[in-house]
This record gives C-alpha cells, sequence and structure tokens, in this order.
C-alpha cells in the first residue's frame, strides 16, 4: 500500500536520488538548454527546500521505500492583472519508474492540492516541458489547464 508523507531526514538521500533520474532525463531530451546535472546538486536542492519555510517536499512510499515525491513551494503572486493572490507551486515531481501506472503520481499530486488548500492557495502550478508528452497528459487527465506557452531560442 502507497501512503504519501512528509519528507524526514532518512528520505532526504532517496528523494534526491530520484530527482536526479528527473533532472538527468530533462538533460538527455534537452542538451542545448540544460548543463548536466549531479547527484550532488540535487541533493543541495533538497537540503535547502527543507529549509525553506515556504516549501515543502511530499514522499510517496511503498512500506520504507521512497516510490515518489513532489517538491512544493507557496508563493504569494505580484502580478496584479492575475486573480489569485497565492498560488502553489509543484516545482518537481518524479514517480520510481518501476513504479508509475499505479495510480501513485495521482496520490501525490491530490496530496499536493490539500497541502496548498491547507495553506490558502488559490490556484497550483507547475512547467512541463514539451518533450514530455506523457506528464503533459498526466496532468491534464488530472484537470490542470494548459494557459500558457513559453518559447526560446538560444543565441
Amino acid at each position: 500500500m502507497i501512503e504519501v508523507f512528509y519528507i524526514n531526514e532518512n528520505d532526504i538521500n532517496d528523494v534526491a536520488e530520484l530527482s536526479f533520474i528527473v533532472g538527468k532525463m530533462h538533460d538527455e531530451a534537452l542538451p542545448k538548454y540544460f548543463n548536466k546535472t549531479t547527484k550532488a546538486e540535487h541533493l543541495r536542492i533538497i537540503e535547502n527546500m527543507i529549509k525553506d519555510e515556504n516549501a515543502q517536499i511530499l514522499v510517496a512510499k511503498n512500506k520504507e521505500q521512497v516510490v515518489g515525491f513532489a517538491c512544493l513551494c507557496v508563493q504569494k503572486n505580484e502580478h496584479k492583472g492575475y486573480k489569485v493572490n497565492k498560488i502553489g507551486y509543484i516545482y518537481n515531481f518524479g514517480v520510481d519508474e518501476s513504479f508509475r501506472c499505479k495510480g501513485i503520481g495521482k496520490k501525490l499530486v491530490e496530496s499536493a492540492i490539500d497541502y496548498f488548500k491547507d495553506n490558502e492557495c488559490e490556484a497550483v502550478d507547475l512547467n512541463v516541458f514539451m518533450f514530455n508528452r506523457g506528464a503533459l497528459e498526466f496532468y491534464k487527465s488530472l484537470g490542470f489547464e494548459v494557459i500558457d506557452v513559453n518559447l526560446r531560442k538560444m543565441l
């Protein structure tokens, strides 16, 4: 049975490892946009997020094994033209490849939404790179809408 928890000290290395795998996937798909990521970099990011009062990391566990994670941030909206004042942001997200398509990602997103509601957020934002069609379809199946598209030209 998969359960979702807030990260604890014992989970840090496992979450950093899964985060590294996600980062490496992006490096390989878009090498001209990303520097090669390192495990040490992901460990540093996870450790910094734990110290940030506006951040939280959720972990999905199968017994004691970390099989998924979601890095969350709560942000005040500085753009006065938008209707929301406080936004929940899914900064990073991943499920161990051998545990995908078992409802773990959905459980993590639902837990993230509960966390954001508890923190008085009015919306949840996240980014998906266009090469990652599976992630795009996954989020759309959970009610997320594509509201903008960022374009880039390398010079």
